[in-house]
């Protein structure tokens, strides 16, 4: 049996006047969808002078910027459909992106204001565990139960990532209850 041979397509070079194979691809536009082919010494020449960002406005290029920190996609975890959710009527936003406010609805979300006493964990893992001050280690068990129950992955049949941040913040809000500083 003979050995297949791979079908090489040839081209000349797409530079006027040049009869040399065009062995090397460049881009015709922005698109990226049509190539000229050229030979070496002539895609070094095109490449030299091509401009993928030419005939675009500052604010189209820092939008084109933007764009490519992240690979022109938007960003989440994956299975979450993004950073903020509604849940039961209010915003679930890990990153602090959005507030109630601003998306016209009413709920239970409070941003937390910056001249709290606690820091930004501690804020968090109240606010998840729908808990306000005064706390006690038996309301703060009592609360756990009651969201275990909702966020327990067997009961949802959902990721686990609700109950191990339920877990977190709690653990985070016994901690601070032991050393007393709740």
């Amino acid at each position: 049996m003979r050995k297949q041979e791979k079908k090489k397509i040839f081209h000349t070079c797409d530079f006027p006047g040049c009869s040399e194979p065009g062995e090397y691809r460049a881009p015709r536009d922005r698109s990226l969808r049509s190539y000229y082919w050229f030979c070496l010494e002539h895609v070094k020449a095109y490449n030299q002078k091509w401009d993928f960002l030419a005939g675009l406005s500052a604010d189209q290029i820092e939008a084109q910027l933007q764009n490519d920190v992240v690979w022109q996609r938007p960003t989440w975890k994956l299975g979450t459909g993004g950073s903020a959710r509604v849940v039961r009527g209010r915003v679930e936003d890990k990153f602090h992106f959005f507030d109630e406010a601003q998306l016209g609805m009413s709920g239970k979300y409070n941003p937390p204001q910056n001249e709290s006493r606690y820091s930004r964990k501690v804020q968090d893992a109240m606010l998840f565990m729908e808990v306000e001050e005064p706390l006690s280690l038996e309301g703060l068990k009592k609360q756990y139960k009651k969201l275990a129950k909702r966020y327990h992955p067997d009961v949802t049949q959902k990721d686990a990532s609700l109950f191990q941040r339920l877990t977190h913040s709690y653990t985070i809000l016994v901690a601070y209850l032991e050393r007393g500083e709740l």
